[in-house]
């Protein structure tokens, strides 16, 4: 009976969450997988010492658990991106004005760190800060989408509209997608624009603006505007045609057609793939057969050409991605570029193991794999070779429980994987390893590995579903119920164990 309570997963929590019940324990017994199950009424009374924040940060959380005041609280400035993307007015609602506006200013962060927010979280930032329309360059960028531009002093126009430059443009709801058009008109006001033609200096202070300009401002404008779309997360038709006619006439810093090579590609980052194929034809048989040789571009990795699209960030929200691509189709229209920039949307909609290992192939092309990337592979890391493996950073215990994760599928080489963890110097098998690890996973490693398990993490073994007929007869005697009994004894915490003595274990 013992054996079998073992084996769910409820049981298991419920035994690590008993062991002590103040937060601070809680958060630090829970792994960090683990964390979405602990429930918010023992996510309260933290302190904002540096120990507690560091762990809070490392875990992820659902944003039902981060809503609530008794996180907000605890960190502002150094809150991880992931719990502040958490915001909700209901969730601030027993705070006061000014930590609320500590709290929007801590989402002010860019680049790999930006916090994701939503138009409802955006709005209700903005009820917070509206009469605070002059320290707008203290806020995230994003917030400034929906200020009433008549309360920005008019002296600092062009420093709002500067700062609104960074904003994404995208997360505007199809019902307040007229502001984009206002938001234009107001910087053309402030600027002094009067036609389609953009100077390079109105080009740098509108920044990813551009992204919702017409194709008669691209076709028009200096041709640096080329630059801030790249950024764009999309482009319709039109703007497509309009950067592509921008680029052929020869008068950009990428010279005329004749002179482009492999690095005109990379340079234009995302650009060519949102190309029609006669732009692709400026690229001789020569410079194809190079381009093949050093995998930069999707249209040159593979023998066949790509004819159904270039795959883009548009192509992996369509339902019908990736049932319309065949597998040679896949390999061709996908790049390395692509995957590392949309890993977790790729994770997401690719789960046949053909195309899964396609993905992983590309990602090959790019780099080691750092361990963000790693840790949202999901059950796609379960299609990798001993190559792939090889370049992934395996050197924190997030990432080792990630890819340990028994909901995406069990492990061939979990040893590979463990052991590359342990061969980071200060790693070790400790309780929070093994609790990300696993029973099954532990089995596979080797007895000199076993015996050097701290005794004081034994007792994580049997609550991660070890049991006699799970482990070889060597295993099981290294680790054997009586010996397991007296070690957790001589740790002073057999009443944390409930005191299982050798008959009930067997």
């Amino acid at each position: 009976a013992f054996h079998r309570e073992l084996t769910h997963n409820a049981s298991i929590f419920s035994q690590i969450i008993s062991v002590n019940t103040s937060s601070v324990q809680v958060i630090q017994n829970v792994p960090n997988d683990l964390a979405t199950e602990i429930p918010r009424s023992l996510l309260v009374g933290f302190s904002s010492s540096n120990d507690v924040i560091t762990i809070l940060n490392r875990k992820e959380w659902k944003q039902q658990q981060v809503e609530d005041e008794t996180l907000s609280l605890v960190f502002i400035v150094v809150l991880s991106s992931s719990v502040l993307q958490g915001f909700t007015c209901t969730g601030v609602r027993n705070i006061g004005n000014e930590q609320v506006k500590n709290l929007i200013k801590a989402c002010r962060r860019s680049g790999s760190r930006k916090v994701k927010l939503v138009e409802s979280q955006l709005t209700c930032m903005y009820t917070y800060i509206k009469d605070d329309a002059a320290n707008f360059n203290l806020y995230p960028p994003d917030v400034l989408l929906y200020y009433d531009y008549s309360l920005v002093p008019q002296a600092s126009c062009r420093a709002y509209f500067t700062e609104l430059g960074n904003a994404d443009f995208s997360v505007f709801s199809a019902a307040l997608s007229y502001k984009r058009t206002a938001l234009f008109e107001n910087a053309k006001s402030c600027l002094g624009i009067t036609n389609t033609s953009l100077t390079k200096d109105e080009i740098s202070v509108l920044g990813n603006m551009c992204c919702i300009l017409d194709a008669s401002y691209i076709l028009n404008s200096d041709s640096s505007i080329l630059e801030n779309l790249k950024s764009c997360p999309s482009l319709t038709s039109a703007q497509a045609a309009a950067v592509q006619a921008q680029m052929t006439n020869g008068n950009t810093r990428y010279g005329y057609a004749k002179l482009w090579t492999e690095q005109t590609l990379k340079d234009l980052g995302m650009l060519p793939l949102y190309m029609s194929s006669t732009f692709y034809d400026h690229f001789n048989t020569v410079k194809r057969i190079y381009c093949l040789t050093k995998n930069c571009f999707s249209f040159c990795v593979s023998a066949t050409d790509c004819t159904l699209g270039f795959i883009n960030r548009v192509t992996l929200v369509d339902l019908t991605f990736p049932l319309n691509y065949d597998i040679s189709q896949f390999t061709s229209c996908l790049n390395s570029t692509i995957v590392k920039d949309n890993l977790d949307a790729l994770v997401n909609q690719v789960q046949e193991q053909n195309y899964t290992k396609i993905v992983l192939s590309k990602l090959r092309e790019v780099s080691d794999l750092e361990a963000d990337q790693v840790q949202i592979l999901g059950a796609m890391s379960r299609s990798a070779t001993m190559e792939d493996i090889n370049m992934w950073s395996i050197i924190q215990i997030d990432t080792l429980a990630s890819l340990m994760d028994a909901s995406n599928g069990p492990w061939d080489p979990a040893k590979a994987i463990i052991s590359k963890y342990l061969s980071v110097k200060g790693n070790s098998l400790g309780s929070v390893e093994l609790n990300a690890i696993g029973g099954p996973n532990l089995c596979a490693l080797d007895d000199v590995v076993i015996r050097n398990i701290s005794c004081v993490c034994v007792w994580r073994l049997f609550l991660h579903h070890i049991s006699r007929k799970q482990l070889s007869p060597t295993h099981f005697n290294l680790l054997s119920p009586c010996r397991l009994f007296l070690l957790v004894t001589h740790m002073n915490i057999h009443r944390a164990c409930c005191c299982i003595t050798y008959e009930k274990l067997l």
